[in-house]
């Protein structure tokens, strides 16, 4: 065991390190469904072409998930920089994420128009899991596996086994303190949320980031 974790370290280290060549590895990619669709005027989402594979997918409006088979508990997720934005929030069998939330489809393979609902679920509870938020893999693992039979994801490439096998080492990759985990209680109200706004500036297709 203390021989396996610096080997395991190392490896982590590596791959985050290496991230363009994970993706290419890894045959990640959008498809080009999913880049068609994200040009209507209407779409609950933006494509970024620019960090294409990478995270270049963005909400336009708010996501909210209800589901009695995994108890969330009580908590908020805010950005880390003022004026700290809610970016989530459980409230117990209910799970809402707020407008402008970015994730990267698929970890393996190509990102369908059928993947984009589980992947992001999956993306946002991993996330708030990495900054502590009270709540298990196990849990984020089988909800994940639910949403891809509702959706109607191919999972024949992914069984439970492997996502469990390989859901901790993706998850320790990547930045930390992205993410201020705050408790709250039943009797708190829901955080308000930002009407929906298509005309973001932000989610123009033809934006360039100022370092490029």
């Amino acid at each position: 065991m203390k021989i396996l974790l610096p080997i395991v370290m190392l490896f982590s280290v590596s791959l985050s390190s290496c991230a363009g060549l994970l993706d290419v590895v890894l045959r990640k990619q959008i498809a080009p469904e999913v880049q068609q669709e994200a040009q209507k005027n209407d779409c609950w989402y933006t494509y970024m072409p620019h960090r294409s594979p990478g995270f270049c997918l963005r909400t336009r409006r708010a996501i909210v998930w209800k589901d009695p088979a995994l108890n969330l508990g009580y908590w908020r997720g805010l950005h880390p920089q003022p004026p700290h934005r809610v970016l989530m929030e459980a409230r117990g069998h209910t799970l809402i994420l707020h407008r402008r939330y970015v994730w990267d489809g698929n970890s393996v393979g190509t990102t369908q128009l059928n993947d984009l609902m589980p992947s992001l679920r999956h993306d946002v509870l991993y996330h708030a899991l990495k900054e502590g938020a009270p709540i298990s893999r196990r849990d984020i693992d089988q909800a994940y596996m639910r949403d891809c039979k509702r959706y109607g994801t191919d999972t024949r490439q992914l069984d439970y086994g492997t996502l469990r096998l390989f859901g901790g080492i993706f998850n320790s990759l990547g930045q930390r303190n992205t993410l201020i985990i705050r408790p709250t209680t039943p009797q708190t109200p829901p955080a308000p949320l930002e009407p929906n706004r298509f005309d973001d500036p932000y989610d123009d297709l033809n934006y360039t980031p100022p370092d490029a």
